[in-house]
């Protein structure tokens, strides 16, 4: 059995793991264990914030508490929107030249993983936001937001046909920007109606309109036979 530690942004992300990506991994001899990086220890804070060493340093806690294991490994979920920036030594004006979500992640991804050279960190960069998930299949929205059926209408027409992926991360434009803008009430329920419309969607829809998310998901699916 392999046992995977996913470092995770906040709330929302570490329920998406646990309900969802854990059940799933389970059934490939991968036991998840989601957590929110620490940023205060004395308090015991977690999650959030825009200091890079505090994710960084939850990452290297783990590797080194098991450095002598070859059945731990640790990944992450952090979106690209927002990435914490403050001591951050892999960001720099070349990533943020380049033309895409995609190039930007996987450029991150890159240098990360360079940065700590260990074969057990698997570095992910959501492009661009949890939020992209739920873009797969917007009308699941409906499911929370009966009232506000109008408004999920008009936030298909919004995104149209752009592939998930593809919704950028500008302050305006990022993907819980444009739910927030037609369903204001999602801001104070992402934890639930984001997460619950993610397990609603299902694995196999967002994995076939999400090709950076189905990547990521296959390589951990694969860890038990490295």
């Amino acid at each position: 059995m392999i046992h995977l530690y996913a470092v995770v942004e906040g709330e929302t992300e570490e329920r998406f793991m646990r309900s969802v990506l854990a059940p799933h991994l389970l059934q490939y001899n991968v036991r998840l264990d989601a957590q929110q990086w620490l940023t205060n220890r004395r308090s015991g804070h977690r999650g959030g914030g825009r200091n890079f060493d505090k994710v960084e340093n939850h990452i290297l806690r783990i590797l080194n508490k098991f450095q002598y294991r070859n059945d731990v490994y640790v990944t992450t979920m952090i979106d690209l929107y927002g990435f914490p920036r403050q001591g951050n030594t892999i960001w720099n004006d070349e990533i943020s030249q380049l033309p895409d979500g995609e190039n930007k992640a996987g450029t991150l991804e890159m240098r990360w993983y360079a940065r700590f050279n260990n074969r057990f960190f698997i570095p992910y960069v959501q492009v661009h936001e949890f939020e992209t998930l739920i873009l797969c299949k917007p009308d699941v929205l409906q499911t929370y937001f009966t009232n506000n059926l109008a408004e999920v209408e008009a936030l298909k027409a919004e995104i149209g046909a752009k592939p998930p992926e593809e919704i950028n991360n500008t302050p305006n434009g990022a993907p819980s920007k444009r739910i927030i803008k037609y369903l204001p009430s999602y801001a104070a329920q992402k934890t639930t109606a984001g997460v619950a419309s993610v397990e609603q969607i299902g694995l196999n829809e967002i994995r076939t309109k999400c090709p950076r998310f189905d990547a990521w998901l296959k390589r951990l699916e694969n860890l038990s036979s490295n």
